[in-house]
């Protein structure tokens, strides 16, 4: 670029932003494995139960943080679904999946 037009600050231009990966859930399978946790639950779930219950056996093993940001991303997508599949209780909320209506 300082070719071209050499009074061009390169300094002002940002570097590209890494988005850093989930070692555990591709994009898009981590709401899936949330539904599939709540399905094999006994009763409604905190979000902290269902991020347990998700890690539970993986490998790597998940740091306090990772799963600290495991545990939010884990709130905003059950949020956005609250009042299709899931429904949410008490406080802290306890998540269980919506009856299907026959």
């Amino acid at each position: 670029m300082k070719m071209l037009s050499p009074d061009v600050n390169i300094r002002l231009i940002a570097p590209k932003r890494r988005n850093v990966g989930n070692p555990w859930f591709k994009r898009g399978t981590l709401y899936r494995a949330v539904i599939d946790t709540l399905r094999k639950a006994s009763g409604p779930m905190t979000a902290d139960d269902i991020c347990k219950a998700l890690l539970a056996g993986k490998t790597p093993e998940a740091t306090r943080k990772q799963a600290n940001n495991l545990q939010a991303a884990i709130l905003p997508a059950l949020r956005a679904r609250k009042d299709g599949a899931t429904s949410a209780e008490g406080f802290p909320q306890r998540w269980r999946l919506k009856e299907a209506a026959n």
